[in-house]
């Protein structure tokens, strides 16, 4: 296997766009399969602040156990009928109990607990079962299996509530990318444990589907240069979207364009469910200072 498509599968922006893949409606014999969509998954919100209750943060203080007092977990998708939610996390790595992503995880395990209805905003009728579950490498399925266990005991012998949770791996070989399915997400997502071929391709390409989202903030990018990337991809589909509005205008007419209605059409669709205002505010300014930067450099 290449070395190209082993740091693939540790990419965050890849293993994000790979989710939502997962929950697209795609025909029969596509080179994608798409294993929530078929047992009724879709997307319920991408990147939502979730905040720990009140209770919960004085509760994790005096217990004198680090825990975030709202965190955003990358997508979050949804049942519909059976009032599901799976809260889903893209980690390049695992990590320890003692780190700091730690304490974004007890925010997690927290939040998905029985208190999930009201983190959510909705009703109790509403949420029936939820499900923290993290995407990572293969490799890093056993360790982060280790160190959720470990955070779910600190918790529960304090009296905090914690929610089910599960690790999805990811692995890469010349022809396919495959999911592994630990038993609990099994359960949850009513499939087989074990291994499902989601990509296949043919071999030497590049597996990487079309990308919803070309350019997230909140992704750690390995540099400064496939940042810059991201973010141009991002700006040539906003484009991209001006000239077709302007080419399928009669003149003379007035074209109306939003920030928002740009972001939302270079995302096809998916900016509407994003949640963290701080990443659609930066998204906003970005796209807005690079007209700018086009305008005084006398770009059309």
């Amino acid at each position: 296997m290449s070395p190209q498509k082993t740091e693939l599968v540790s990419d965050p922006l890849f293993q994000l766009n790979f989710l939502l893949w997962l929950t697209q409606p795609l025909p029969e014999g596509s080179s994608i399969t798409p294993l929530f969509f078929q047992r009724n998954f879709s997307v319920y919100a991408i990147s939502p602040a979730l905040v720990v209750p009140l209770d919960l943060q004085v509760a994790a203080q005096q217990a004198q156990i680090k825990v975030q007092p709202s965190a955003k977990p990358d997508v979050v998708l949804t049942h519909d009928v059976e009032r599901k939610f799976a809260f889903s996390e893209c980690k390049a790595s695992s990590f320890g109990p003692d780190s700091t992503t730690a304490d974004q995880a007890r925010s997690f395990l927290v939040t998905t607990s029985s208190r999930a209805a009201e983190v959510l905003g909705l009703d109790a009728a509403q949420v029936r079962e939820c499900l923290l579950d993290y995407l990572v490498p293969e490799s890093q399925r056993a360790l982060l299996l280790q160190t959720l266990g470990e955070l779910t005991s600190q918790l529960s012998q304090h009296g905090l509530p914690t929610g089910n949770f599960s690790i999805l791996g990811l692995q890469a070989t010349n022809v396919e990318i495959v999911l592994i399915l630990d038993e609990a997400a099994a359960v949850f997502f009513s499939l087989s444990a074990g291994s499902h071929s989601v990509i296949k391709f043919q071999p030497d390409t590049d597996p990487r589907p079309l990308y919803f989202i070309p350019y997230d903030p909140d992704v750690t990018y390995a540099s400064d240069a496939e940042k810059l990337f991201c973010k141009r991809m991002l700006f040539e589909r906003i484009h991209g979207s001006v000239v077709v509005a302007a080419g399928r205008s009669t003149v003379p007419a007035e074209i109306v364009l939003t920030p928002n209605g740009l972001l939302n059409d270079a995302m096809f669709g998916m900016y509407a469910l994003w949640e963290s205002r701080e990443s659609a505010r930066h998204m906003r300014g970005s796209m807005q200072a690079d007209h700018a930067r086009s305008s005084a450099s006398g770009e059309q």
